[in-house]
């Protein structure tokens, strides 16, 4: 009996053994986190995407570095190419998961050594394979021969939660750094093969609901305390402090997560990033059970150089497969793209009509008027103009612009703004001063070097990304609309009440508006599982999150008054317009006939209606009829804008700036006459007789230019689209009963 427990114990401590191995991360066969195995042809498709992408940045042009070695690390032997200079780390790596799903990528990483001996490090990368994005941070523990690195990551773009953390080993190979694995190739660990870490190992960190408070520092590489720092967490939803004088801030925290992302911009650095893993974030202080806990966090932030590099070459903004333009702007931020690309913003170079009254009337009249100075193309292509030296009718204009200078203000060349010092000015003409980064900087990867934006806690390294207030502000708007007769958007808004703190709003919170959140509802899908629907502008999941997602494929959410539309919109939209002038109209019987008193207002825009170029107006028509026939025509509108929508007014009037008697001569070609436009919150009466009229209709609409001088132009007022909109788009309408 004796001798069968003890063979018991025997099968029982080796099928024990059995699942240990099964199940251990460090054994090949390991694959709690992968899914099905990839095909063949997938695995060589995304092989020859990584051949392909040679033109990959690298940290070869920085300084001879102390140490530099190559890793490989995680079930398929991804490449980790490193190099310490003093306390400061880089390293690439880049491989392919052959698994569904899976594809080709490369990453770059940057970080410095802590107080514990640790490497701390961001790391950011490019999915070959998919044209997305996603980044992260990770801890590099390196063994005391520098052979291993034990290696905790994350992604910060999946939710952190309690379990964001993952877990793998790195082992040296005998390669100098880029070159290529090969069978041969050995490994400084013999064991690799049979002790192959998959890298892909989760952990579990119960979410601590906390009472605390986050004392931290904002440093510049020098260890000095900077000043006016914007400091927050990650997708907080607003900016949480401002550094005081020694770069100290305060911040209260409520729960600690697994990880704690807390980041800091400032004009004139990079954005800074920290993340504050639980188990060691808080500290406690003062005596008793009940003792306060703190957490303690150094954010250190690295200037940017203040140079203008002119001959840096603008990244376009469209969605592109190649391996060489991987780094376009719509491949990851595909919704942006989506908007923008249907916005003025998008088509104001290729715009039919810029181009034919540029070519056709306000170039020649400039030139016969003895004027050489061209005010359209700083604004109408402003990358083409930040390539010139002077802004000459008689030089490149914008009828000479090709490729990216074809796409108006686009994402590269607007992120690229640093500040507009002189409104009153045309664009690139000494508006807005742009800071294009050096070409050739190696410490920031890739093409794009540097945006601004309005978010401190961005930190995907090839974008190098800056926080700048400006892009909150309708000061950056400023760089094209303000500018003397074409524009003067900014000074009307600057006069109006949404320019005060009572009633604050800046050009971005109308134009580039908050998406919707609208109503989640799952619904079962064909393999059962729930399929998540919304109404509003997000998707499902996004609304289930109360968030937008941060990139294509993104699975991490950003409030919704951290995300914007990029769509611009304005004139071409009816509800958009409808919600910025009322319409209000009374009928008085009248001896044989009617009299009407409308009543517009503008309740909703912060300027001006309509603002922009002189070319714009509103149209309105009174309609009258009797007998089932039209009124005849009793004056009051332009026979010239009896036309579209109003073509068969009996009355009306317009609201515009007139620049001559004529209301058909552009502001280029005369100076203001009369300003008949709506002033925020100041009504406009007018009042109107239809003798004889039975029926009554009358129409608001805005008109993008005048019919006759789109017909000198060469263009069908009826016909052509104006910047994606036809000439007419009718707001209000109201008829007698």
């Amino acid at each position: 009996m004796h001798e069968r427990a003890q063979a018991l114990l025997v099968i029982a401590l080796l099928v024990l053994l059995a699942v240990t191995v099964a199940l251990d991360p460090r054994v090949p066969g390991y694959r709690s986190r992968y899914d099905a195995q990839a095909t063949p042809a997938e695995v060589m498709r995304w092989q020859r995407d990584l051949l392909d992408w040679r033109r990959a940045p690298t940290w070869s042009k920085l300084p001879a570095p102390d140490f530099t070695a190559s890793y490989v690390f995680g079930k398929y032997r991804y490449r980790l190419d490193v190099q310490i200079s003093a306390n400061e780390l880089h390293y690439v790596s880049w491989g392919t998961d052959d698994q569904q799903g899976g594809g080709a990528w490369y990453a770059v990483g940057h970080g410095h050594r802590q107080a514990d001996g640790e490497w701390f490090s961001i790391w950011s990368c490019l999915d070959l394979s998919r044209e997305v994005s996603n980044g992260g941070g990770a801890w590099f523990a390196f063994s005391p021969d520098r052979r291993r690195i034990h290696v905790r990551y994350y992604h910060d773009t999946l939710p952190f939660g309690a379990d964001p953390m993952e877990l793998g080993e790195a082992v040296m190979v005998n390669l100098d750094a880029g070159a290529e694995l090969t069978d041969e190739t050995t490994y400084a660990d013999p064991q690799w093969q049979t002790r192959t870490p998959e890298g892909r190992v989760r952990t579990y960190i119960e979410t601590l609901q906390v009472r605390a408070e986050l004392w931290g520092r904002v440093v510049d590489e020098q260890g000095r305390g900077i000043a006016g720092a914007a400091v927050k967490q990650r997708a907080a939803g607003r900016i949480e402090a401002v550094t005081d004088a020694r770069g100290f801030f305060r911040l209260e925290l409520e729960e600690l997560e697994a990880l704690t992302l807390l980041a800091a911009g400032k004009p004139g650095y990079y954005n800074g990033i920290v993340t504050l893993e639980q188990a060691t974030a808080l500290r406690a202080i003062g005596p008793g059970r009940d003792k306060s806990k703190v957490a303690l966090a150094t954010i250190t932030l690295r200037r940017y150089d203040t140079h203008d590099y002119r001959e840096y070459a603008w990244v376009a903004p469209d969605p592109d497969p190649a391996p060489e333009n991987h780094l376009s702007c719509g491949n990851c931020h595909r919704r942006e793209h989506e908007h923008w690309s249907r916005s003025r913003h998008a088509s104001m170079a290729v715009n039919a009509w810029t181009r034919a009254a540029f070519e056709r009337d306000a170039r020649p009249h400039a030139l016969a008027d003895g004027r050489t100075q061209d005010d359209c193309t700083p604004c109408h292509s402003p990358s083409l103009a930040s390539t010139l030296a002077r802004f000459d009718l008689q030089g490149a204009t914008l009828l000479d612009a090709a490729g990216v200078h074809l796409r108006g203000n686009h994402c590269d060349l607007c992120h690229k703004i640093e500040a507009v010092p002189d409104p009153d000015k045309p664009g690139m003409n000494g508006s807005a001063r742009l800071l294009r980064p050096d070409p050739n900087d190696a410490r920031v990867p890739g093409g794009i070097k540097r945006v601004f934006g309005p978010l401190p806690d961005v930190s995907f390294l090839y974008m190098g990304a800056a926080y700048n207030p400006l892009f909150s502000t309708g000061a950056l708007c400023a760089a094209c609309h303000q500018d003397g007769n074409a524009q003067g958007t900014y000074r009307e808004w600057q006069r109006s009440k949404y320019a005060t703190p009572a009633h604050l709003k800046h050009c971005q919170d109308c134009h580039m508006p908050a998406y919707t959140r609208g109503e989640p509802k799952s619904f079962p899908g064909p393999d059962g599982r729930p399929i998540m629907v919304a109404s509003g502008d997000l998707t499902g999941e996004e609304a289930a999150a109360n968030g937008v997602a941060i990139a294509r494929y993104s699975t991490r959410f950003r409030p919704l008054n951290e995300a914007h539309k990029h769509s611009f919109v304005g004139t071409e939209d009816a509800d958009f317009l409808r919600a910025g002038v009322t319409m209000h109209v009374e009928k008085v019987p009248i001896v044989d006939g009617v009299r009407l008193r409308v009543t517009l207002t503008n309740v909703g825009a912060g300027h001006a209606i309509p603002t922009g170029h002189g070319l714009k107006r509103y149209v309105l028509s009174v309609h009258g009829r009797a007998g089932g026939q039209p009124l005849a025509f009793a004056g009051g509108l332009p026979e010239s804008e009896r036309a579209g929508a109003a073509a068969s007014a009996t009355t009306g009037a317009l609201i515009g700036r007139q620049f001559s008697s004529d209301w058909s001569v552009p502001y280029w070609r005369g100076q203001p006459t009369q300003d008949t436009r709506l002033l925020p919150d100041e009504p406009q009466v007018f009042t109107f007789d239809l003798p004889g009229a039975e029926s009554v209709e009358v129409k608001l609409t805005m008109r993008r230019g005048s019919p006759a001088l789109l017909q000198q132009h060469g263009l069908d007022p009826e016909r052509t689209a104006i910047a994606g909109a036809q000439n007419d788009l009718v707001v209000h309408t109201w008829r007698s009963r």
